[in-house]
């Protein structure tokens, strides 16, 4: 039984869903059954985004960064995971670090893999 909140592993499926991985894939990281993921899925609504205020101070130089809907929908998952226990962000924060190690080296054994074939 998995022992993050039901708010929080929602929206790690829905950022793991995005990410490319399959229901059977994402029910197995995170020790769930295939149907809670695609429920998960089913019932998912994303956040709506806060308003923006309207006299708000320009941003201090430097600190900029293009605006983008990417970018909104990361910084809205970041918001959200913030507000769950600070362990389940924690775990988040580890498995994202992972996912991008694990596409590195799938990466780099399907290259060795193909140049094999080739010699």
């Amino acid at each position: 039984m998995s022992t993050i909140s039901r708010g929080t592993r929602r929206i790690i499926v829905a950022h793991l869903t995005d990410r490319g991985m399959t229901p059977a894939e994402i029910a197995a990281e995170l020790g769930v059954s295939d149907d809670t993921v695609r429920r998960d899925i089913r019932e998912w609504t994303p956040p709506a985004p806060a308003a923006e205020p309207e006299d708000a101070a320009p941003p201090a130089p430097g600190l900029l960064l293009p605006e983008s809907t990417q970018l909104r929908q990361d910084l809205n998952l970041l918001a959200d995971s913030y507000k769950a226990q600070r362990e389940d962000v924690a775990k988040f924060a580890i498995h994202v670090a992972a996912e991008g190690i694990r596409r590195r080296m799938h990466a780099r054994f399907a290259a060795d893999d193909r140049q094999e074939v080739r010699s």
